[in-house]
């Protein structure tokens, strides 16, 4: 229980220590009821302006249940649809640990708006091809995430 909230404690440094030589966009990720985020199904979102690259982490820790979800994306494409209306798409990875450990690739698809100029919502789903750690091993486990949500940019 220790290294685990070692482990916490260092991910969150590193998320609050980094981002603050950038614009940076800082919210919250909720799974879809189809498809979901790897472990916990929400998760903190934070994105840097200059870095085309985003991380989502969510996790919950219990006496008899921990999960925890990892997330990182790089969009290849951002760019205007139509309006206020943008779109996003490129490779990423998750991990994802609920009782059997997931390490996979995703593909982000997703739309954006900025309704004001400092609020960010978005809609993505994400199908994904993983490696499911357990016994025995299973290769190819495909799958689907989706989630929606919205960041504040500072």
């Amino acid at each position: 229980m220790r290294s685990k909230i070692l482990l916490i404690a260092l991910v969150l440094l590193v998320a609050v220590a980094v981002p603050a030589t950038f614009a940076t966009g800082v919210g919250a990720a909720f799974g879809l009821p189809f498809g979901g985020l790897p472990g916990s199904n929400v998760m903190l979102s934070l994105k840097l302006d200059q870095v085309p690259f985003l991380m989502g982490i969510g996790f919950s820790l219990g006496e008899t249940q921990t999960s925890f979800g990892f997330t990182g994306d790089f969009w290849v494409l951002n760019e205007n649809l139509f309006s206020f209306i943008n779109y996003y798409l490129g490779p990423g990875f998750y991990l994802g640990y609920s009782g059997d450990v997931l390490l996979g690739g995703r593909l982000p698809i997703g739309i954006n708006i900025f309704p004001v100029r400092s609020l960010e919502l978005f809609l993505e789903v994400a199908p994904t091809l993983a490696v499911r750690f357990s016994d025995p091993i299973v290769f190819p486990e495909f799958g689907f995430q989706g989630a929606f949500g919205l960041r504040f940019w500072f």
